[in-house]
């Protein structure tokens, strides 16, 4: 939200990753759309690693698996489970074929008392109860036994034909039955999971054989992304290459009408290890005077000289936080070069929240409003009052920076003709 500009509190623009995107700003379009495409090279890269990992790359521990997995899905299959419910059949059927005899001798007495016995005594009862009217509900009811009980007699006679004693058959079952109970006991508590882990298991055995194709594509498509993040960051640092020296042209020549006729700026883009925002390090440099050194911005020594670095390169770049501190950035000059460096400070605060500690009058006339800072002693101890100055007030406070009498007019027409003349330049500032 804010910058703060002077005594080396200069925050954002002294890290790389933030000269680095303003050199990629200052180049436009072609430094942002080679960045995009290696951005999504890179995206794509980590997805495809990711899909390599999900296969596993341990060639041994991959055979056992597949050794046990097709172990496991042959076993299933060739039990040939019918059904979820197969086992209740079976218990079914076990129950009948190991009591066979047995339960042919109790069908066959309870076909012989149902067929002779019972059958005969109802149809005595019905003889009984015929043609008697006031009875002939009792009848037709005892009628309905009748047919009941000759048709139980019957279905115990099939049931009867029915069982036969097989012993290999009841052998069979067993074996069935025990078949399926050491599935259970492996797989699942029920047929039911028992299906559903052979399901799965078939298909991992296809993933795990199908291993060496999928993962010969997916080699193929890192290489492909490889080479096209390769492609892109070589054309992002080529770009940034083009527009490091015209980036610090423009700057250097702010720095000129900034009183520092002799300052030299420098971008220097150099090889670094590739990112999401390429291969390259972008630094900073400035050179203050003849015969200096250019030193990264971090590292150069004047708080007033590194500050109106900053503000050369916020005018070239336009963008910056909504409020920018200017704090002594005038150190040093006066004259035209205040004058220069108060309409440097009014450009910017026609798009940003400009504040700025001075004491020239020259940067001071610039401002849109002006608060007058002075310190008092009172009983002891010191005091500051801020103070926004108006009208007349500011005349007077403008004519007292410029080192006139403030009672004189030829002191206030002076400061009158700054405010006019900076008045002048922010209108048209705007203007633009």
């Amino acid at each position: 939200m804010v910058d703060l500009h002077g005594q080396h509190a200069h925050q954002s623009l002294l890290t790389g990753p933030e000269q680095r995107a303003l050199l990629d700003r200052s180049c436009g379009a072609p430094a942002a759309e080679a960045l995009a495409r290696l951005r999504a090279a890179r995206a794509e890269l980590r997805r495809v690693d990711a899909a390599l990992a999900a296969l596993g790359g341990d060639e041994r521990a991959r055979a056992r698996e597949i050794d046990l997995t097709r172990f496991q899905v042959e076993e299933i299959a060739r039990a040939g489970i019918t059904g979820p419910d197969e086992d209740e059949r079976l218990a079914a059927e076990e129950e009948l074929l190991a009591d066979a005899e047995a339960h042919r001798e109790a069908l066959r007495v309870a076909h012989d008392v149902l067929a002779d016995r019972a059958a005969d005594a109802l149809g005595a009862a019905v003889a009984a109860l015929a043609g008697r009217e006031p009875f002939a509900a009792l009848a037709s009811r005892v009628r309905a036994l009748q047919a009941e009980v000759v048709e139980a007699a019957n279905d115990a006679r099939l049931a009867l034909d029915g069982i036969v004693a097989d012993p290999e058959r009841l052998a069979e079952v067993q074996a069935r039955r025990a078949l399926l109970r050491e599935l259970t006991r492996k797989y699942g508590a029920t047929l039911a999971e028992v299906i559903d882990f052979g399901e799965r298991a078939r298909r991992r055995l296809e993933e795990l054989e199908s291993h060496t194709e999928r993962a010969g594509a997916l080699a193929a498509e890192r290489d492909r992304a490889h080479a096209e993040a390769a492609r892109a960051a070589a054309e992002l640092t080529r770009v940034r290459t083009a527009g490091a020296g015209p980036l610090a042209d423009a700057v250097s020549a702010h720095l000129h009408s900034l009183a520092m006729p002799h300052a030299r700026f420098e971008v220097r883009v150099e090889p670094a290890e590739q990112t999401d925002e390429g291969a390259d390090q972008v630094v900073f440099l400035l050179a203050a005077n003849p015969g200096e050194p250019a030193r990264p911005l971090a590292r150069t020594a004047s708080g007033g000289e590194l500050s109106r670095a900053m503000l050369a390169l916020r005018l070239v770049l336009s963008e910056a936080p909504p409020t920018l501190v200017f704090d002594e950035v005038d150190a040093g000059i006066g004259g035209e070069a205040g004058l220069a460096l108060g309409r440097a400070l009014a450009r910017l605060g026609a798009a940003h929240q400009v504040l700025c500690v001075t004491h020239l009058p020259q940067v001071a006339a610039f401002a849109d409003a002006h608060v007058a800072v002075e310190k008092t002693t009172h009983r002891g101890r010191t005091r500051a009052r801020a103070a926004l100055l108006l009208d007349d007030a500011r005349v007077t406070e403008i004519a007292r920076m410029l080192g006139g009498d403030v009672t004189s007019d030829r002191a206030r027409d002076h400061a009158r003709e700054l405010l006019a003349k900076a008045a002048r330049a922010r209108a048209g500032e705007r203007a633009r």
